[in-house]
């Protein structure tokens, strides 16, 4: 039987690594006697962990070099592969053009011993992820934390996984993210629950450990999580029996630990960097006496030589060559980069992009059969890469589409619409928020028809202020057709609204084929720098003609961590793929055809007060302000009460209240704002 004893935290210190230098944090060696008993190490196991790879085919061999180099020099059976899950989805054209199997083919070329999921497994379904996806994997996927609805019922993937190393049985339990069903599309995890991480590796390391209480098949348990937490201490509820944590998902770069002293590991992502976590292991005893820890940067390392390493590099040429010849086809050209914000990536998504709105017009006229009020939509984490000016090529084009969806349409009622524009202030079905608070507020891409209006300092379900479409007010009983890629129309990243839709249907067509074919068909595209989304204080008095008029402000800074909104697009960063900034300038204010107010805009801030002169000609009652911000050609719409002001004609003797000319009603009264002609 295994004997428990208290794990002793003296001299384990914790550092930070820093992101782009050669240079790792280390543990000082700890007396680690959280498993079994130590008297004297017999043998070293160096356990490799990297995270959130992405298919990033090219990085493999330089990634794969220090584990091959352990694996010489140490043994095969004293190193452990261990991926925290992301291996594939959202990755780089090469591999997702090739339904990322060549991924998958190089994990296999390394000997990875085991994997966790990560959210993106699940891109295309569950069914993808236990089917096609594990029978070409050479090794498990881990996640203790899913279950079957309704139960603490693991589904078909495995909890954890054992191997005998150094001479002791060592236990990988994987856990993922429970907010996967947020992120990917409902349907494809339909009838699973993603259970709480830390209850589900501590029961499976209890069972794993505990003789009496389970199987106790294991001397040492590892855990790996796809959650992303970066501090330590955000694991301290972890079975402090547990030896070591590496983690993925925020794509972090750190080495820390938790409270109790168990080593915490991220290895930023995409194959820069990985994990190392050498076991000093009491095999006669079952014990760990230390672990040493450290996260080492890839950026410019060499490449081994090994079998592995060279057929590894094969599959990465061979991949190369079949899909550059995919990828080099001209499908269309632009005048100009059309990007996502800030920087052209996939990593600023709480702000409206050109990129994402040319995405969601797509959708608008590819599924819209001419109907003037279809709404085209588009998730921002759902386009992944930006367009350089000149020639696009097939390749560009797939980058910004990697996931595959099929193209669908529902039927929502405006109020629903309204809802779905509520939730881009993001929270889960249990009413919590994302861990990441540059996921807390995700602005849709919409088509060029809709314009809204909001203020993110009202109540959270109360901030938009309105919606418009073709410059008419939605009405909120009425029944509009959207259109978007599978994953968004089913509720994905938290727009349940949408997934409550009617009349769902789903085309059969693939967003990237569709995408192509309109990208061939729009000549030589431009970027959109007009808004759909605009923060704004909207005036709520009557225009009162002849009054003082009334002030609109747009642009404000978000609060609780999000980026500023303003009338401007956000693309600071500059580079090829990078939209080139433009600036707007002036506001002017329409009812109708008539000029009502101009304004200025400073550092994409403006104000603009509306008035009406004495003598206009606009019409008394309900009307529609419209506002357009040059340069970008934002168009703004606010409800506004016309009140007129009748001309005043003099009594003939000022007070006589019963002159037959006024009626009877006496001197008449002054226009707001202006002089009494009376005495």
């Amino acid at each position: 039987m295994t004997t428990i004893t208290k794990r002793s935290t003296a001299g384990l210190a914790a550092g930070a690594l820093v992101a782009g230098a050669l240079t790792f944090t280390t543990f000082a060696p700890t007396a680690n006697a959280a498993v079994g008993s130590c008297e004297a190490p017999t043998t070293t196991v160096s356990v490799f962990g990297f995270n959130d790879f992405h298919g990033r085919l090219s990085t493999a061999p330089a990634l794969f070099t220090p584990v091959e180099e352990a694996r010489a020099a140490q043994g095969e059976d004293n190193v452990l592969l261990i991926s925290s899950g992301d291996n594939i989805g959202a990755s780089v054209f090469d591999s997702f053009i090739l339904d990322d199997e060549p991924t998958l083919e190089i994990l296999n070329a390394a000997a990875l011993d085991v994997s966790t999921v990560g959210n993106h497994e699940f891109d295309r379904g569950f069914n993808d992820l236990s089917g096609r996806v594990n029978d070409l994997s050479s090794f498990p996927y881990l996640a203790a934390n899913v279950y079957s609805s309704g139960t603490t019922v693991a589904a078909p993937l495995q909890e954890y996984a054992t191997y005998e190393k150094g001479g002791v049985t060592i236990a990988v339990v994987g856990v993922v993210t429970t907010d996967t069903p947020g992120m990917v599309s409902p349907d494809g995890v339909s009838g699973l629950t993603f259970g709480d991480p830390v209850e589900a590796i501590n029961r499976v390391t209890t069972e794993l450990l505990d003789g009496d209480a389970a199987n106790g098949e294991a001397d040492v348990v590892i855990a790996s999580l796809h959650e992303g937490a970066d501090a330590g201490t955000e694991w301290d509820g972890i079975d402090e029996r547990v030896s070591a944590i590496l983690n993925g998902h925020s794509h972090s770069l750190y080495s820390t630990e938790t409270s109790t002293g168990i080593p915490v590991l991220q290895a930023a992502s995409y194959g820069e960097a990985i994990a190392r976590i050498d076991l000093a292991i009491d095999a006669t005893n079952g014990g760990v006496c230390s672990t040493t820890a450290k996260v080492i940067d890839l950026d410019g390392a060499p490449v081994g030589t090994s079998a592995r390493i060279t057929a590894i590099q094969s599959i990465v040429d061979e991949t190369k060559v079949a899909a550059d010849e995919l990828g080099a086809v001209v499908i269309g050209d632009a005048s100009a980069a059309i990007s996502t914000p800030v920087d052209g990536t996939s990593n600023n998504r709480n702000m409206e992009s050109p990129m994402n709105n040319t995405v969601a017009q797509m959708f608008a006229d590819v599924l819209g059969d001419g109907d003037p009020e279809f709404i085209g939509l588009q998730n921002p984490g759902g386009t992944r890469d930006s367009i350089n000016a000149g020639d696009i090529t097939f390749r560009e084009a797939a980058n910004v589409l990697p996931f595959a969806n099929t193209l669908m349409t529902t039927q929502i009622t405006g109020a629903q619409f309204k809802e779905a524009l509520e939730q881009q202030w993001q929270r889960y079905a249990d009413g919590t928020q994302p861990s990441r608070l540059d996921r807390a507020f995700l602005p849709l891409g919409i088509s060029d028809n809709v314009s809204y209006t909001y203020d993110e300092s009202l109540a959270e379900g109360s901030r938009i202020t309105g919606i418009w479409i073709n410059g008419q007010p939605i009405d909120p009983a009425k029944r509009y057709t959207v259109g978007s890629g599978s994953f968004l129309i089913t509720g994905g990243d938290n727009f349940r609204a949408l997934g409550e839709g009617v009349n769902t249907r789903d085309t059969g067509r693939a967003d990237l084929e569709a995408w192509v074919e309109w990208v061939a068909d729009q000549g030589t595209m431009s970027p959109d720098y007009s808004r759909r989304g605009v923060s704004a204080k909207l005036a709520t008095e009557d225009l009162v003609e002849g009054g003082e008029g009334l002030t609109f402000t747009f642009g404000q800074p978000l609060e609780g961590g999000l980026a500023p909104d303003t009338l401007d697009m956000n693309l600071t960063a500059g580079g090829e793929k990078v939209s080139p900034e433009l600036f707007n300038s002036t506001i002017t204010a329409y009812i109708g055809d008539v000029a009502v107010g101009t304004g200025t805009v400073t550092d994409g801030f403006g104000t603009v007060t509306v008035s009406l002169p004495d003598g206009t000609t606009v019409a008394e009652g309900a009307q529609v302000v419209r506002f357009l911000v040059e340069a970008s050609g934002t168009e703004i719409y606010a409800p506004v009460n016309v009140v007129l002001v009748e001309d005043i004609v003099p009594d003939d003797d000022n007070d006589d209240v019963d002159d037959p000319s006024d009626g009877g009603k006496g001197d008449p009264k002054p226009k707001p704002g202006l002089p009494s002609t009376g005495n």
